[in-house]
């Protein structure tokens, strides 16, 4: 029989919880177990595996939303989205989620994020901004998508972290749309990080990053 709370202790690691808790700020214990040993053992299990309810450690949340990235139901993944978000108070674990569940692909999926977008919640929209950008960015959606992303009205600094990000990537993929939408932001730091990150990437050639460096407000 597989003990998850067994398991957690076996694989906790102090000093990398202390490390982890200067970059994550959450209500819930953090253990210290490795991203790459929790990902291994969701392979194991089934998100039902995990007792959500009695306090989780912040290692539970994530080997739920692991483990249910490994179920081949969108709507299933979807069910086990709509669990786990109440928990997600952090980036860390708000950008697990997002980068496991791949089957959110669909119509019902598409729908249920962009209505997540219009919460008044900072990690909810937070997932919902990056959901869509992994599973909707290449797809007749984006222009729609981008008017919506471009009407959130919820103003925490994880929210305007993930548009930025979101412009970041897009300009890797349609650089003119990605800079249209930078040109015609209005918030400083959305703006002024997008372009930052954009410039960072080794995806974004130089021309585009001289481009976008003269969008940078003062």
């Amino acid at each position: 029989m597989i003990n998850i709370k067994k398991f957690i202790k076996e694989n906790s690691d102090i000093s990398y919880a202390e490390f982890s808790r200067k970059f994550i700020t959450t209500k819930y214990q953090i253990a210290g177990v490795r991203t790459p040993t929790l990902r291994k053992f969701a392979k194991m299990i089934e998100p039902e595996y995990v007792e959500m309810e009695e306090n989780p450690t912040h290692e539970e949340i994530l080997l739920y939303a692991f483990s249910a990235g490994m179920i081949k139901s969108e709507d299933k993944q979807l069910e086990y989205l709509e669990n786990v978000l109440p928990y997600i108070d952090n980036w860390a674990t708000s950008d697990g989620v997002s980068t496991s569940l791949k089957r959110l692909t669909g119509e019902k999926s598409y729908q249920f994020l962009t209505e997540l977008l219009k919460d008044d919640r900072e990690f909810y929209v937070r997932v919902a901004v990056v959901l869509l950008m992994r599973n909707f960015m290449k797809t007749e959606k984006l222009d729609e998508i981008l008017t919506q992303i471009k009407d959130i009205r919820q103003n925490d600094y994880y929210v305007k972290m993930a548009v930025a990000w979101f412009y970041a990537e897009l300009c890797t993929h349609d650089f003119a749309r990605a800079k249209k939408q930078i040109e015609e932001s209005t918030d400083k730091f959305t703006r002024n990080k997008a372009i930052s990150k954009a410039i960072e990437s080794f995806r974004v050639d130089k021309p585009k990053k001289e481009e976008l460096a003269k969008l940078r407000l003062p």
